[in-house]
């Protein structure tokens, strides 16, 4: 079994990028073949159907769709900005579905979320999850949330509970 982990932030310093190495430490430990895809990989020009019309999808959109075809199941860790997902990690999506075969589609994919705030990205993995469900992925009901995130309470995230998220759609 194999887990993609793609996190929506390219800031060097993102808790969400810490936890998503952490999610992947925790699924190695596990037995879990785990990929954690590189951040800067995401980044693509913003969406615009001219765009593509003039040099179709991106190279390494089509990279991050083999990614996800090759992946059994997909975390995505997600930051919250102004209550919603980042426009890198939106757009990435939105342009992975623009390939004749949509990656997504039934695709079992866990929604993540780590915020110095006291709700951890709950609101943006709300939203992740109408947009994942729209493009026809199969979305865990249980989300993985770190509020008031910092490099110690990431690192010190029971392994246990990582586990159990893991094992959804088994």
């Amino acid at each position: 079994m194999s887990v993609l982990i793609i996190a929506g932030s390219s800031r060097s310093a993102s808790v969400n990028r810490k936890l998503q190495q952490r999610i992947c430490e925790v699924a190695e430990a596990d037995g879990r073949a785990c990929y954690a895809y590189p951040a800067a990989e995401l980044d693509a020009p913003i969406y615009n159907g001219d765009d593509e019309q003039e040099n179709g999808v991106p190279s390494n959109i089509q990279k991050l769709a083999s990614a996800i075809n090759d992946a059994t199941k997909v975390v995505i860790v997600t930051p919250e900005y102004n209550g919603s997902i980042p426009p890198l990690l939106k757009n990435a999506i939105d342009w992975t579905t623009r390939l004749e075969q949509n990656p997504w589609v039934g695709k079992t994919v866990l929604l993540a979320g780590a915020s110095p705030g006291r709700l951890g990205a709950m609101r943006a993995m709300t939203h992740l999850m109408v947009i994942m469900g729209a493009v026809q992925s199969w979305v865990a009901p249980l989300f993985l949330s770190c509020p008031q995130a910092s490099d110690d309470t990431i690192a010190q995230f029971d392994g246990e509970q990582i586990k159990n998220f893991l094992k959804q759609g088994d």
